[in-house]
């Protein structure tokens, strides 16, 4: 009997340390998200409401509606395209999370010369 309370005790123990580093994975992980939204960065799989608070309202929303067709019934992939002008930036949606993103900035150089860079996730 001893021996069946020891393993019911040890599993316990197991289940509680799961737990609770599961806990402090998903209060790192929030934790993260709200430096990244302070830097004023976005990262893949945000929210529209994330991406409002590190980006502001944007300029404008384009919202597309694709017919999948399919058995036993077709589908629509709905996307929403954020646009920002300045600096500019787009940012794609898809069942309200970030599927990708970019930016582009002017870099102007020492000798005058004017630069675009841009980055793009996928």
């Amino acid at each position: 009997m001893d021996d069946v309370l020891s393993r019911i005790l040890i599993a316990a123990f197991f289940c509680a340390v799961v737990v609770y580093g599961g806990m402090l994975l998903i209060d790192s992980a929030r934790k993260t998200v709200e430096h990244v939204i302070e830097e004023g960065r976005i990262l893949l799989n945000m929210t529209e409401e994330q991406v409002r608070q590190a980006w502001g309202e944007p300029d404008q929303i384009t919202t597309t509606r694709i017919l999948i067709p399919g058995e036993p019934r077709p589908t629509v992939k709905v996307t929403s395209v954020w646009t920002y002008h300045d600096p500019s930036r787009t940012v794609t949606f898809e069942k309200g999370h970030v599927v990708e993103f970019s930016a582009t900035e002017e870099i102007k150089s020492s000798d005058g010369l004017t630069f675009l860079n841009q980055s793009l996730r996928v």
